[in-house]
């Protein structure tokens, strides 16, 4: 049924239900980790995060294992350096394959440290940010 939720589950040659979700704003990749480990099924085509992944492992201490285990044992990618209101273009960079299925959004945060000086300027740039995803 078109709108339905379950209509973007598709099936593989072995019958298992699968769908292609990207993450965003993921910070430590523990979500895009737990959600593989919960449903292995799911092919968590991407978690993209704005950090690199120096910066990643510098600001988190689990996520070099984080990130190591989505990379070799679930053979899952991470894209380090997205802006997530630009998102289209590094995907498009760095994927053969951008069609997603779900889009998993955790709220970002838009790295910028001169916005803890101004609430007003935070909450607008929030704004902005949702905004090219609704």
């Amino acid at each position: 049924m078109p709108g339905d939720a379950a209509s973007i589950y598709h099936t593989n040659k072995e019958d298992k239900m699968l769908f292609k979700a990207i993450t965003v704003g993921d910070g430590d990749l523990s979500f895009s980790l737990a959600l593989k480990r919960a449903y292995p099924q799911i092919s968590v085509a991407a978690s993209t995060l704005l950090e690199s992944r120096s910066e990643l492992c510098r600001t988190y201490s689990n996520a070099n294992v984080t990130s190591k285990e989505l990379l070799e044992q679930w053979k899952e990618r991470v894209i380090y350096g997205v802006d997530a209101t630009k998102i289209e273009e590094k995907i498009t960079a760095e994927s053969e394959e951008q069609k997603f299925d779900i889009v998993l959004f955790n709220h970002p945060h838009l790295g910028d440290k001169a916005l803890l000086e101004s609430e007003k300027r935070h909450a607008e740039r929030h704004y902005v940010l949702l905004s090219h995803y609704f």
